[in-house]
């Protein structure tokens, strides 16, 4: 059987008892002490102090008002709206990616961007026996395929090029963009058009079509769009299809909040 390094073990432990120092807080007690965290969980203080300090320093933990304690601190509450944020987003989309599959007979994904990568967040699967194969939480590479490349075309241009200048561009497919101009060229077309395309980008026989998705604030939070063999759809019909992926994303975009 196989043994644990002990730098996985304690990296473990770690993360236990920062779970359990955040664990400590709740609506009746919002601010605690390093003595009561202490003693609540048997820690040293010494220790517990240096978790605290290490939770304050990532925001996680903030100092109360009279400077005599700490409660929970605002990355958290970023987090848990990111979370909410997510929730609320794939309970919204359903019924557009069921619609868009019903209407196209292919697959219907929403995707989301987590950072540098994107992140299939929901799926309808197409009825048709032979189908391109994804599932919930895949992660995706954010330069390769229509529903990653769109949740790059859209974002403001500081924000884009910060990304451009992070990630890597690797040949996944005969079609992948690995050159950074010519995905810059990609992405103003993408913009231009109002959609994104893809053919045997991330995968071989598989092409994609996909459009953005705004909140209330205009911002784009998703991509949605369809994913299907290249054998059924060709690129003859993604003049056919197009239309139907940019309606399902303004309808989803409508639901969100969003203007025009």
């Amino acid at each position: 059987m196989a043994v644990e390094p002990a730098t996985v073990r304690t990296a473990v432990r770690t993360v236990g008892r920062i779970s359990d120092i955040l664990n400590c807080f709740s609506r009746e007690q919002p601010v605690l002490n390093l003595t009561a965290i202490s003693a609540r969980l048997g820690l040293p203080k010494s220790t517990a102090h240096r978790l605290l300090a290490a939770l304050e320093s990532q925001g996680f933990l903030a100092r109360a008002a009279n400077g005599r304690g700490f409660r929970l601190g605002y990355q958290l509450l970023h987090w848990g709206m990111l979370a909410q944020l997510a929730t609320d987003l794939r309970g919204e989309a359903l019924p557009q990616l069921c619609a868009l599959a019903q209407a196209t007979g292919e697959t219907a994904i929403l995707t989301v961007r987590d950072g540098v990568q994107g992140v299939c967040l929901d799926m309808v699967e197409s009825c048709q026996p032979v189908h391109l194969a994804m599932h919930v939480g895949q992660q995706l590479r954010l330069h390769a395929g229509a529903s990653a490349k769109v949740l790059l075309a859209f974002l403001p241009g500081a924000q884009l090029q910060a990304i451009l200048n992070t990630i890597d561009l690797p040949d996944l497919q005969p079609n992948t963009i690995t050159d950074r101009a010519r995905l810059c060229e990609e992405l103003l077309a993408i913009g231009r058009r109002g959609f994104a395309i893809s053919f045997e980008e991330t995968d071989p026989g598989a092409m994609g079509i996909a459009a953005s998705v705004y909140d209330h604030a205009g911002r784009c939070v998703a991509g949605i769009g369809i994913a299907a063999p290249l054998s059924r759809v060709p690129p003859a019909r993604v003049p056919e299809l197009a239309p139907q992926v940019s309606e399902a994303a303004r309808a989803l975009s409508r639901r969100l909040g969003a203007e025009g």
